[in-house]
């Protein structure tokens, strides 16, 4: 009988019930937690690109990048060097780049074929007055896709930040 009365005092006993409701919401808390920060890393990092590929599509758009013999590399260089928290961005950066003779004749094409990026690369600053369009691809592992989150744009649970930008080039 004394057993069962110690068996009922303790379950009466709420010394330590925080500690385990702690214990039971501290891993779902901390996921969703580093979920919004990845997130908000993954918008930056995309905005960021965004206006790294126009700052760069600036110097294609005057012409300083025709008299200076830019080529895919120094225009990886120079996106690469404009965007903050670019984590490996010169070794997995795609750019491609489209002359067209006017804008009815642009056409856009997904970089995501059976869940494989497949970018074939090229760089051409194009001549005075062509229309342009330069399109970038950064691959971005996200942590959303580890916890099971079907966010992913690639089989290997890559998700793909791009941007694109569209202009005529000035008379140089």
């Amino acid at each position: 009988m004394a057993r069962m009365q110690r068996f009922k005092a303790l379950l009466r006993n709420e010394q330590g019930a925080a500690a385990v409701e702690f214990a039971l919401l501290v891993l779902p808390f901390f996921i969703f937690l580093f979920c919004i920060l990845d997130m908000a890393l993954m918008f930056f990092v995309d905005s960021a690109l965004d206006s790294a590929l126009h700052t760069a599509a600036r110097s294609v758009r005057v012409g300083s990048a025709h008299s200076n013999n830019w080529n895919l590399a120094t225009f990886k260089n120079n996106v690469c060097d404009g965007m903050a928290f670019a984590f490996g961005c010169k070794d997995e950066l795609l750019i491609r780049t489209t002359a067209m003779p006017d804008f009815s004749s642009m056409s856009f094409t997904s970089p995501v074929s059976g869940g494989v990026l497949s970018v074939t690369e090229s760089f051409s600053p194009a001549a005075s007055g062509d229309y342009v369009m330069i399109q970038a691809f950064l691959p971005w592992n996200s942590l959303l896709a580890t916890v099971g989150a079907n966010v992913n744009t690639l089989a290997d649970g890559t998700y793909v930040l791009s941007a694109a930008v569209i202009f005529r080039n000035e008379p140089f």
